[in-house]
């Protein structure tokens, strides 16, 4: 914890900060969708300057008083790099910015959804026409007033802290009972930790001897960039023979009743191929089985002339009652741990936690009061208790979940949770009608902010997690980390504030993040959500019950399936690999497929051993596929989003 190395992973934070904020808002004119899978796990630049800072640290030693950056420190600005960079991108600054103007500015006598912006508190945006007008047009000197901006952003600012501290005490209380207790991998820390170890010894599964030397990792890289490069010049000419992003099966399955499968497409991602290596092979199969067990009972339902209501079998919502469900039983099987820690909150600890990244009475009491502080802030808006409890609580429990399943699974993704679900899950459970009665305060709650559920903010826990091990296995201050993790998410935050805002005034936000006239897509989805709002208080909807089942339904498969694996040990079916297949199983079960497929074969022929030698390779397609699209950003930047004619290294 080197004041140089806090100093340069500041620096390298703006940096990687204005790059992402270039390639996902400014670089990508009428390309709607390219900014949303720009969104890495972990985020590219973080492993870019890593990379860097190796590469040249032999020259720091040539200059007299100077030596190279040790590992600790390289590990340090790798922890505070991934938490800094997702603030200004997708799913944060970037939605949260038109979440707050978008009503205003599109609103219409038809939409009338200004009327419900000034029905929340002054603090939510800026009230001055004038000054959201300037934001989608762009003004001719580019000027942001920050005075207008200064009191929404700082109130914001405060409650995100608190929702992120309230994560972090979260994600701390269980940290010892999945580090060392269940023994839970982190596959996603393998890459920092083994491209940082020494030469001949790594720190982490006896990955590899050295990172770069290993010919299988450049073997990976090289089929990578193959890949990569293919799909590039088919952009340029279709006669080219590629894999393509993804292998579509809609042109197989045209007749009844197969056409439930022609939801199916193979995704071609080499990261998640790589990643997927270090996942159970009772996950993998789960994921493909119960992704491709959607679209079949489907087709059995058609063949029987079942009728089944639209949107049978409710996956989403099935995803909403297995996530709630594991948040219950990950809460009773740490259910020992969970009551030492309190009993050490209130002084009467048992064991020494000296080694915690926080005091366990932070962790403890900062999960319970920060969440009251939450419902207490929600009421104050005009949410009934209840309700601020069960939104809040669902976007939590979601965070720790997928907290959980990154470190079991190393799953590199953000949406590997349920995506926009908290606020779907309370039309759904509720209705207009419920929203809004006795008052409106519980629909201005829940769309206020959805946007919170879509996008990155759930799944920083993940990352808090994974930083607190890294720590552990980089023999860095604990406690350390924590001021890390602290530090990096405040300088995300305001360094996202300023490029965003300038380059909505300097532009106009109409024509930025792959808009034309009408906005990009956080602006669309904005507009979306409080026209959805809108109509709910013009034609209140009742409750949807069959999708409420639908989540029942989740929670009784997820159930049945933790005690399948509690008395019959061999089970194949996973409820986390469950749980992925509701969630981001489109992207993920052919991936999973395959390597469930190469594992399988490789487990029978050559056992542990043959695993063992062949992580290296699969190491190396993860890291060549981030090394790409970073790579690919950078180009871009440099020539124009046209270079490549379209075609984008996808993570989403």
């Amino acid at each position: 914890m080197t004041l140089r190395a806090i100093i340069i992973a500041i620096v390298l934070s703006i940096l990687s900060i204005a790059w992402i904020h270039q390639a996902s808002l400014v670089q990508t004119p009428g390309l709607l969708y390219a900014p949303v899978y720009i969104a890495s796990v972990p985020p590219v630049p973080a492993l870019i300057f890593l990379v860097a800072l190796m590469a040249f640290g032999p020259l720091l030693k040539r200059i007299p008083g100077l030596r190279a950056l040790s590992r600790k420190e390289l590990l340090v600005i790798y922890a505070f790099l991934v938490l800094a960079i997702p603030p200004v991108t997708f799913g944060i600054i970037e939605l949260m910015l038109p979440w707050m103007t978008a009503p205003t500015y599109f609103d219409s006598p038809q939409a009338a959804t200004a009327e419900l912006v000034a029905q929340l508190p002054d603090w939510y945006g800026p009230s001055d026409p004038e000054v959201i007008r300037m934001m989608y047009e762009g003004t001719e000197d580019g000027a942001v007033p920050w005075a207008a901006w200064t009191r929404p952003l700082v109130v914001w600012t405060i409650f995100l802290s608190l929702l992120y501290g309230t994560g972090l005490c979260l994600v701390t209380l269980f940290r010892r009972q999945w580090s060392e207790h269940e023994r839970l991998r982190y596959p996603l820390l393998m890459i920092p930790l083994d491209v940082t170890a020494e030469s001949s010894q790594t720190d982490i599964r006896e990955a590899a001897e050295g990172f770069f030397r290993s010919p299988l990792v450049w073997i990976a890289v090289a089929l990578v960039f193959i890949h990569h490069g293919l799909n590039i010049a088919k952009a340029y000419n279709p006669a080219v023979t590629a894999l393509s992003e993804r292998f579509s099966f809609a042109n197989l399955f045209t007749e009844e009743p197969w056409t439930p499968f022609r939801s199916l497409a193979f995704f071609h991602r080499p990261e998640i191929l790589g990643f997927g290596w270090f996942v159970s092979l009772d996950v993998l199969f789960s994921v493909w089985f119960f992704r491709v067990l959607d679209p079949f009972m489907q087709s059995l339902a058609s063949a029987i002339g079942y009728r089944a209501s639209a949107g049978w079998p409710y996956t989403p919502q099935q995803g909403i009652g297995s996530f709630l469900t594991l948040m219950a039983v990950l809460a009773w099987t740490a259910r020992g741990h969970l009551t030492e820690m309190a009993r050490a909150a209130i002084g009467r600890a048992t064991r020494d936690h000296s080694d915690e990244p926080m005091p366990p009475a932070w962790a403890f009491w900062g999960s319970i009061g920060g969440f009251i502080a939450i419902i207490a802030w929600m009421t104050v808006i005009g949410m009934s208790v209840p309700h601020a409890v069960l939104y809040f609580g669902m976007t939590l429990a979601f965070g720790l979940v997928y907290a959980r399943i990154r470190a079991e699974t190393g799953v590199p993704t953000m949406w590997a949770y349920p995506f926009d679900q908290a606020r779907n899950g309370m039309y759904q459970l509720f209705g207009g009608e419920g929203l809004i009665k006795p008052n409106i305060g519980n629909l201005l709650g829940v769309s206020g902010f959805a946007w919170i559920g879509r996008g990155y903010f759930t799944s920083l826990m993940g990352y808090q997690l994974e930083n607190e091990k890294l720590a552990e296995e980089g023999g860095l201050s604990r406690r350390g980390m924590l001021w890390v993790i602290i530090a990096a998410f405040l300088v995300g935050m305001t360094a996202g504030y300023v490029f965003n805002l300038q380059s909505y005034y300097a532009f106009g936000a109409n024509v930025l993040h792959g808009g034309t006239t009408g906005g990009g897509y956080n602006v669309q989805t904005a507009t979306r959500e409080w026209s959805a709002a809108a109509g709910a208080v013009k034609n209140p909807s009742l409750p949807e019950w069959p999708r409420v089942e639908g989540a029942a339904g989740g929670a009784v498969i997820t159930l049945a399936l933790v005690l399948a694996r509690f008395y019959f040990l061999r089970s194949p079916f996973h409820p986390i690999g469950y749980a992925l297949s509701l969630n981001y199983g489109y992207a993920l079960w052919g991936p999973f497929f395959a390597i469930w497929l190469i594992k399988s074969i490789v487990h029978r022929l050559g056992g542990a051993r043959w695993f063992r030698r062949a992580m290296p390779f699969f190491l190396g397609l993860a890291f060549g596929d981030l090394f790409a699209g970073g790579l690919s950003w950078i180009a871009m930047a440099i020539f124009g989003p046209e270079v490549f004619n379209g075609y984008m290294v996808q993570f989403g």
